[in-house]
């Protein structure tokens, strides 16, 4: 589907305008396009990537919400840094809004989720500063075993305040357009674009297509994916995106919190911010 990368990119992979995918697959036009974008890491986009972001996509007048932890940006500046062998941080010429969304009560439950050794050892390798090594036992003891819908959930139950600032930044008009992303921009950047859609009312079927052309928008970095998944002791269905998942999350919200708007109540995207939201999103 050439809404994935049209014009295409060298280094960012899993671009897309949500509007233009959302209309093209309804009878009407339902969203503004051009308004909304997601994709993968930016890091790697050559200076041509960047113009095309810039004047073709018009994100010198707009704002990228990065949804990375600390320990992503710190790899990503270490991988940069063995490249340019300067360690010079390329400035973006756009707005960057950095949520670091796996804040600290996602990771205190998934912590507690160890068992009582596993935590000691956790905790020694954190001190001991073997990160890496840390992370893969959470990765093999809680994150795999949770899965991307058990992930998912722990998400919205835990990221509340993260899931409210970033969707805080699409009821700025002077933000527009806005490019959220995460690492692969599937997962965090899937969930966050998944509810404002579901804020905005569109039909779930659309939200599915939108978010499983992540399949495809990232078939050209799947194995790398997979190398990185399985570094943290993962496996391979983690780079996957199913549009069950669509569905499940949607139907996780009404059961667990009464619907998408007492959710989002509940976070503090009341009713006026959803109001402007759709003011501004809607066509």
């Amino acid at each position: 589907m050439e809404t994935i990368t049209n014009p295409p990119f060298t280094g960012i992979h899993n671009f897309r305008d949500v509007g233009r995918v959302v209309n093209s697959l309804s009878r009407d036009r339902l969203i503004h396009e051009n308004f909304i974008y997601r994709s993968g890491r930016l890091d790697d986009a050559t200076p041509t990537d960047r113009e095309k972001l810039s004047r073709h996509y018009g994100l010198q007048d707009g704002t990228v919400i990065d949804l990375r932890t600390k320990s992503e940006h710190k790899k990503q500046e270490r991988i940069q840094a063995r490249k340019t062998d300067t360690g010079t941080k390329t400035t973006a010429p756009w707005d960057v809004v950095y949520i670091n969304f796996v804040g600290r009560k996602f990771q205190l439950n998934v912590v507690k989720q160890l068992k009582w050794w596993q935590i000691i050892w956790f905790m020694t390798l954190m001190i001991c500063q073997f990160r890496m090594a840390a992370i893969r036992i959470l990765g093999r003891n809680v994150l795999g075993p949770r899965g991307l819908l058990g992930l998912s959930k722990d998400s919205l139950r835990f990221c509340q305040a993260e899931i409210c600032q970033a969707l805080e930044v699409f009821t700025d008009f002077k933000s527009y357009p806005v490019l959220v992303h995460c690492t692969q921009g599937k997962d965090r950047s899937g969930l966050v674009v998944m509810l404002v859609l579901f804020a905005l009312g569109i039909p779930l079927e659309l939200v599915k297509a939108d978010y499983a052309l992540s399949n495809e928008g990232l078939a050209p970095v799947r194995a790398s994916m997979i190398k990185e998944v399985e570094e943290m002791g993962m496996d391979a269905d983690y780079t996957k995106a199913p549009p069950e998942i669509v569905e499940a999350v949607w139907n996780f919200l009404l059961q667990e919190y009464g619907g998408i708007d007492a959710y989002l109540d509940g976070i503090g995207f009341g009713e006026e911010k959803r109001r402007t939201l759709r003011k501004l999103l809607l066509v």
